[in-house]
């Protein structure tokens, strides 16, 4: 991880929450209604900057904002090599979250979805963990906290 990042970091205030990812399942058998079954296939953890403008701005356009994304990029393509989950970066660049918990504070997000190659129905079990645990363990060293 490259300086800039680590500063990019301590300049917004970086901090992550971590989601559980789930898919819907509809399942039909036969001429029965459809039953929708919910399956915990991942984790999403979120990554959130806090604009340091305090304007209501879409972080799409902000060099800073693709460095982030590209940063990730990397740290995720790393973590999958070493695991046998799906890293995906999704990026929000026309999207500006407003936190009302911190005196309507604009911030950008990123996120890193921690999923499996098992199939949908198949629910998330200990490599996700080990992953969310890998990801939660470079945040922290990167001086993300969790919120």
């Amino acid at each position: 991880m490259s300086y800039n990042f680590r500063s990019l970091i301590k300049e917004h205030q970086a901090f992550y929450e971590v989601l559980p990812y789930d898919v819907l399942l509809e399942e039909r058998h036969g001429s029965f209604p459809a039953m929708t079954r919910r399956v915990q296939a991942g984790f999403d953890v979120d990554i959130y900057g806090v604009s340091v403008k305090n304007e209501l701005t879409l972080p799409g356009p902000d060099p800073k904002y693709a460095l982030a994304y590209s940063e990730l990029q990397k740290l995720a393509k790393k973590l999958s090599h070493d695991t046998p989950c799906s890293l995906e970066v999704i990026p929000f660049p026309s999207t500006a979250v407003i936190d009302i918990r911190n005196h309507a504070q604009v911030e950008g997000m990123l996120r890193i979805r921690i999923s499996h190659w098992r199939g949908l129905d198949q629910p998330a079990g200990p490599p996700e963990q080990h992953a969310l645990e890998e990801v939660e363990n470079r945040l922290h060293g990167l001086g993300v906290a969790r919120r």
